[in-house]
């Protein structure tokens, strides 16, 4: 930014006197009188009343002073951004997630984020995955969090945490006495097999989950005798709960969504069915210190998240 006639003007306000200011801007004493007496002759009108070789100023003086300074401010307030961004001491990090996601994963991480880095706005954009998918490629989003299968080939991707996709039954229900056990998994296990016939809960077509469903469900040949549709994951698992059906849920939804009713958990399908979830940015973008830092705390936050 150039704010020299401003400068110029403020300097010979404060000092009153031509040679003063000219001292204090170190430049010579005519080559500031040139410049204020062509700024006058430009304006059309006097900024400053001489009266031998004090320097008195005009209203119209006083009324320009007044804005001048304001902007000399504006200028040391950017100036000294401008420090902290070259110094990666300030800046900003538009994050995007789905919003059911970003509720549980990421306010720990915003806490230890915010400790460490106070000058670093974090703005987060919630919205589904064709939405911030978007926003990445317009450069609306410096980094998103999503499925692994949904990463494209314009982005960069790190591994957060790994889920399974598992099968929610009531409390009280015969299916959790077909239950098997699975040497070294967090979960029991029942074959697909044994949804034949039942009443399944389930989200709508278009999200992803259904679809996951339905490909489990369409591998294995089973016929549900009758299919609850509803789009709330949240309204899902309570129907469920209520003993209305059986139906898929995310291991990271299950682990956070409570109900007062106790509902057990079951994986289907051992690897198949995994997902993987990553932090994921702009293909071949250079990162600040500051970004690197937040993907840092985002994977910390994915080791710990399902435990």
């Amino acid at each position: 930014m150039d704010l020299r006639e401003q400068k110029y003007v403020c300097a010979l306000a404060d000092c009153g006197n031509l040679t003063k200011a000219a001292e204090k801007l170190y430049i010579s004493q005519p080559a500031l009188s040139i410049y204020i007496t062509n700024l006058e002759k430009n304006m059309g009108i006097p900024l400053f009343e001489r009266r031998g070789k004090k320097f008195l100023l005009t209203y119209a003086g006083e009324r320009y002073v007044e804005r001048a300074r304001k902007m000399l401010e504006l200028e040391r307030e950017f100036n000294d951004e401008l420090i902290d961004l070259i110094r990666e001491r300030a800046g900003r990090i538009r994050l995007g997630v789905s919003q059911r996601r970003g509720a549980w994963f990421l306010p720990p991480v915003l806490v230890r984020y915010e400790e460490k880095w106070p000058g670093i706005e974090v703005i987060l954009k919630e919205g589904n995955l064709a939405i911030t998918q978007e926003m990445l490629k317009n450069n609306e989003l410096d980094i998103v969090i999503l499925n692994e299968k949904d990463v494209t080939e314009n982005m960069e991707s790190r591994l957060l945490f790994s889920e399974e996709f598992l099968l929610a039954v009531p409390e009280v229900h015969p299916l959790n006495e077909k239950a098997e056990y699975v040497p070294g998994e967090r979960y029991r296990k029942l074959n697909p097999e044994h949804l034949d016939g039942q009443t399944l809960v389930l989200t709508t077509s278009w999200q992803s989950s259904r679809q996951m469903a339905d490909v489990i469900l369409k591998e294995n040949g089973v016929t549900p005798e009758r299919i609850r549709t509803v789009r709330s994951v949240e309204t899902c698992l309570q129907l469920i709960a209520e003993g209305l059906g059986v139906g898929f849920i995310r291991e990271s939804f299950a682990v956070n969504m409570k109900y007062r009713k106790r509902v057990h958990y079951y994986i289907v399908d051992t690897e198949q069915h995994k997902q993987n979830v990553v932090v994921a940015y702009k293909k071949g973008a250079k990162l600040p210190g500051y970004m690197e830092d937040m993907l840092l705390l985002l994977e910390e936050r994915g080791k710990e998240f399902l435990l």
